[in-house]
C-alpha cells in the first residue's frame, strides 16, 4: 500500500511536478488548488502527509490556514510548507502551528522525499526522531 499524499498549490505546473515526482517514488498523490478543495479532500480522505504552499492567491497566506485545519484534524499528520514567500513572520506562525518544516523554493525533491519518508516513519513509530536526524543529514550531504 503507497503512502496517500495531498499537494496544495495553485500552481497548476508545481502541482504537476510534484505528482509526478511523488507518484513516481511510489505515492498515491492528490492535489488542491485552494482551501475549499483542500478541505473538501481532507474530510474525504485519509492521508499521511500533506504539503502546502504559502500563498495560494496573490495577497494571502492561505497554506497557513490550511496547516492550523489539519493540526485541528489532525495532530499527527505531517505538514511540510513550501513558499516562495518565505518571511520570517510566516516562518513563525509556521513555527506556532507545529508544522514539520518550512522550506523554500526551489527545494532538492530527494531531500523532500527523504523528509516526508522520515516523517511519516516517525509519525508511525517505525523510526525514531534521531535516526530521521540522522537520515536527513545523509541525504543533505
Amino acid at each position: 500500500m503507497s503512502d496517500h499524499l495531498l499537494v496544495v498549490d495553485d500552481d497548476d505546473a508545481i502541482c504537476q511536478v510534484l505528482s509526478t515526482y511523488f507518484e513516481g517514488a511510489g505515492f498515491e498523490v492528490e492535489t488542491a488548488r485552494s482551501i475549499p478543495e483542500a478541505a473538501e479532500r481532507l474530510s474525504s480522505a485519509r492521508y499521511e502527509a500533506v504539503i502546502v504552499d504559502v500563498c495560494l492567491s496573490k495577497k494571502g497566506t492561505e497554506g497557513l490556514a490550511i496547516a492550523a485545519y489539519v493540526r485541528q484534524m489532525r495532530a499527527d499528520l505531517p505538514v511540510i510548507i513550501l513558499t516562495a514567500y518565505g518571511s520570517p513572520e510566516n516562518a513563525d506562525a509556521a513555527a506556532r502551528l507545529g508544522v514539520d518544516a518550512f522550506l523554500h523554493k526551489p527545494v532538492s525533491l530527494l531531500w523532500l522525499k527523504s523528509l516526508l519518508r522520515t516523517r511519516i516513519a516517525t509519525r508511525r513509530g517505525e523510526m525514531k526522531e534521531e535516526e530521521a536526524a540522522f537520515a536527513l543529514a545523509a541525504v543533505a550531504s
